[in-house]
């Protein structure tokens, strides 16, 4: 079995055994600034034996496939000719941003903005519209933050309990 568990600022991760939840606290801060996965084998006092997957992110995401449209309007136009709207899939969100999948290659650039509309698969089917800053491009996979905080925290918030 795999547990997750979240590095936090002071660079200590809360480990919960799967077996027993017993919680324990340890120091990571050797791996708080590697590039790729951590994934560690820990040994609870309980005898279980289980890996640990050490997670950087400060937010949690969850993986999604809510289908969307983006609009790009770059700032240096004043012509609605200039604008590119395309398809995206939207396939992680938390509370600060989102990774989607384009359908095309993206006009935009790392550090623009646009203005990402969405509906999430909850009880609702809330509509999410955001303008978001983009954070990084590679081929047709983008992540974005959102560009202010919003009222659809609380909805983001909920549908990321579920």
């Amino acid at each position: 079995m795999i547990v997750k568990s979240f590095i936090a600022s002071d660079n200590t991760a809360a480990i919960t055994c799967p077996e027993c939840q017993k919680t324990i606290i340890k120091d990571v801060s050797r791996y708080a600034e590697a590039d790729n996965m951590i994934k560690l084998k820990a040994k609870c006092s309980c005898g279980h034996s289980f890996t640990v997957f050490l997670e950087r992110r400060r937010q949690y995401r969850k993986s999604t496939q809510l289908r969307g449209t983006y609009l790009y309007a770059p700032a240096h136009s004043a012509s609605k000719s200039a604008q590119h709207w395309g398809s995206m899939v939207v396939t992680d969100i938390s509370r600060t941003g989102i990774r989607m999948k384009l359908n095309v290659q993206p006009r935009f650039q790392v550090g623009e903005r646009i203005t990402v509309e969405f509906r999430l698969d909850d009880a609702n089917n809330s509509l999410i519209k955001r303008e978001v800053i983009v954070q990084h491009i590679k081929g047709l996979d983008v992540g974005a933050t959102y560009a202010r905080a919003h009222s659809y925290d609380n909805i983001i918030g909920f549908y990321l309990l579920r």
